[in-house]
């Protein structure tokens, strides 16, 4: 893959597959990286930001597929690896 696009127009922390906007925030990004695998961990972990604000309970995602693809060096899976560059 050359570039992976993601929205994070508006984001939906609470109500699972359920549309639900008063559990929603605007968050107004667009994303993009050659690395889907660390697209969708900072989507999880703003997601599990959001939770943790909103003051409901932590949610555990297994992260086992993102480390999978991670040995597979489909892409990074630890955030802390990861380089974002936010541009305004």
């Amino acid at each position: 893959m050359v570039l992976n696009i993601v929205d994070a127009l508006v984001c939906q922390y609470e109500g699972g597959a359920h549309t639900m906007l008063h559990y929603a925030t605007t968050l107004n990004q667009l994303r993009f990286s050659r690395d889907p695998v660390a697209l969708d961990v900072l989507s999880i972990d703003e997601l599990e930001r959001l939770r943790v604000r909103a003051g409901f309970p932590s949610v555990r995602t297994n992260l086992t597929l993102y480390q999978n693809a991670s040995l597979l060096e489909l892409g990074v899976s630890d955030p802390a690896k990861i380089h974002i560059e936010k541009i305004p």
